[in-house]
């Protein structure tokens, strides 16, 4: 009988083992939760390790100096609070890298200040190293403590940037294919396109990339090279911040949500904590008037 009961306890456990697995799991694209190929959560992982601080409200970000903050896929428009922080996080010589293609970056860069914008359109070149013509190359064009070891970064369909100083940019045989044909053709320009650029913004820095997917876990196995131009990006400042109130990364399933809000509000963990403990009491006294 006992062993019976051992067996079954063995076969419950895996079973919430692996309930809890894709319960705790998501699919959303730029997830830090997200272990697939469209996720970050290697990425993640790696600024654990590194002791970055997460952001999570606009709050968060004050009487912080010398600091780097990293925006990854925002989502949505950034509300009149937001901005306030961000302008006075620059003005305290700090640096915004912001990582975005389609989103909603230009209306950040606006407000702060910035005189870049990502220009839509896929970015695409005759240079690349895949059949597919927007895995392009961004090659060095500048000089900045955050290329000056790398000499070219392999990007996964990522925006051309207009304005700022260029760090990044294609090779002469690329173009904005605005009707998405993989054909050059009526206005469309062959030129050098930035994909990286950097300005000085309210006395700090905004750097720009035009394609958070360099993030993806898909991406972490490339080359070298791109894996020195994100820890030189993650070593930009002795203080590491990285925003999870505005970004696409953040997104999680309900139970991590709970799990995340249980975190942020002490009385709530008290709670949850006591239920456990009560539904454990029940359970043994059960047992043992039995």
């Amino acid at each position: 009988m006992q062993g019976r009961f051992v067996a079954a306890a063995a076969v419950l456990l895996v079973l919430a083992l692996a309930a809890g697995v894709h319960l705790f799991t998501t699919y959303d694209d730029y997830s830090r939760h997200n272990i697939q190929w469209n996720g970050t959560s290697s990425f993640f992982s790696h600024l654990e390790d590194r002791g970055a601080h997460e952001v999570w409200r606009p709050a968060d970000l004050g009487g912080y100096n010398d600091a780097v903050l990293i925006v990854i896929a925002p989502q949505g428009s950034p509300d009149a609070e937001q901005i306030a922080a961000y302008r006075a996080f620059l003005a305290r010589n700090n640096t915004v890298v912001l990582c975005d293609d389609f989103g909603s970056g230009n209306e950040f860069l606006a407000a702060v200040g910035s005189g870049i914008t990502i220009l839509p359109g896929n970015l695409t070149s005759v240079d690349r190293d895949y059949a597919d013509g927007a895995a392009v190359r961004g090659y060095r064009a500048g000089n900045h403590t955050l290329v000056e070891n790398v000499s070219t970064v392999l990007f996964n369909r990522p925006a051309a940037l207009k304005g700022g100083t260029p760090l990044l940019q294609t090779s002469l045989l690329s173009w904005v294919d605005r009707n998405s044909n993989g054909r050059i053709d009526g206005d469309e320009v062959v030129s050098r396109y930035p994909v990286c650029a950097v300005e000085r913004v309210g006395g700090g820095e905004v750097i720009v990339i035009g394609d958070p997917g360099i993030f993806l876990n898909a991406m972490s196995g490339f080359s070298g090279e791109n894996r020195q131009f994100i820890e030189a990006l993650i070593s930009l400042r002795p203080v590491l911040l990285v925003d999870q109130g505005w970004s696409r990364t953040a997104s999680a399933g309900a139970p991590t949500a709970a799990v995340r809000l249980a975190k942020e509000y002490p009385l709530l963990q008290i709670a949850v904590a006591g239920l456990f403990i009560g539904a454990a009491a029940y359970f043994f006294r059960k047992r043992i008037i039995r």
